[in-house]
This record gives C-alpha cells, sequence and structure tokens, in this order.
C-alpha cells in the first residue's frame, strides 16, 4: 500500500509539473525538442513500475516531432530563398491603411530584411511582408 501511496504522489506531482511547463510555455506558444524530451523523461521517471510505458510510442513520436521540425526549417529557408529571388522585380503590394481601405503600393523590390526569421521586402525604402505581395514582374 505504501508504494501505491507514493506513486500516486508522484505522477499528481509530475502532472503539476507538466501543467506549470505548459502555462510557462504559452508565451512562445510553441514547443521545440528540448520541451519534448524533458516531458519524456519526467513521464519515464514517474511511470508505475508495475505498468512501464511503450517505448516505441515515444521513438514514433520523437521521429515525428523531428519530421515537422525539418519542415518548418525547410520552409523558413523556401520564404527566404523566394524573398531573396524577388530583388530587383517589379511588385505590387497590398496594404491595410489604419482606417481598414486597403492600399496598393508599387514598386522594384531594392533589397530584402530578414530580420527576426521573417522575411520582407524593401520596396520604396519600406519593408514588407512576403505574403501582402499580390503580383510579381520582371523590371522594366
Amino acid at each position: 500500500m505504501a508504494i501505491d501511496g507514493i506513486n500516486n504522489y508522484l505522477s499528481t506531482s509530475a502532472t503539476a509539473a507538466t501543467t506549470t511547463a505548459a502555462q510557462t510555455k504559452k508565451a512562445g506558444t510553441s514547443l521545440d525538442m528540448d520541451d519534448f524530451l524533458k516531458l519524456m523523461v519526467a513521464q519515464l521517471q514517474n511511470q508505475d513500475m508495475n505498468n512501464t510505458a511503450d517505448t516505441s510510442q515515444y521513438t514514433a513520436q520523437m521521429a515525428q516531432f523531428s519530421m515537422v521540425q525539418a519542415l518548418t526549417e525547410l520552409n523558413e529557408m523556401t520564404k527566404t530563398t523566394y524573398s531573396m529571388s524577388l530583388i530587383d522585380k517589379d511588385v505590387i503590394l497590398a496594404e491595410n491603411a489604419a482606417d481598414g481601405s486597403l492600399h496598393v503600393v508599387a514598386g522594384t523590390v531594392q533589397g530584402v530584411n530578414l530580420y527576426d526569421g521573417e522575411a520582407q521586402v524593401i520596396v520604396n525604402g519600406v519593408s514588407y511582408p512576403v505574403s501582402s505581395i499580390m503580383e510579381v514582374a520582371q523590371a522594366k
């Protein structure tokens, strides 16, 4: 009976720790591989010795997490490459004005801003997100 009491205490503590970690991480709204590994280690440390976890599930989850992470990195590199290919091209951009109307900006892409993981094109000295591009043409 004493062992059941200890196991219940440990699983309750692990649940509380996991909940606290999840609430703290909400500010960033994303989990990385370190977070996944910490959760996995906590689950393994606090598992019931009479009903151990299936490690094949952890392996499959880690492979899926690695694949999602690799696809996310590939997507970021693709956005960067695409935005850099727009240099010296004429573009038409859509910009939401302060009054809620749609403002159209036309110009030649002078450069690319890659700061903070978000690719932005520089047109007429102003940075715009790549997602605001409506049309691309060869420069005249």
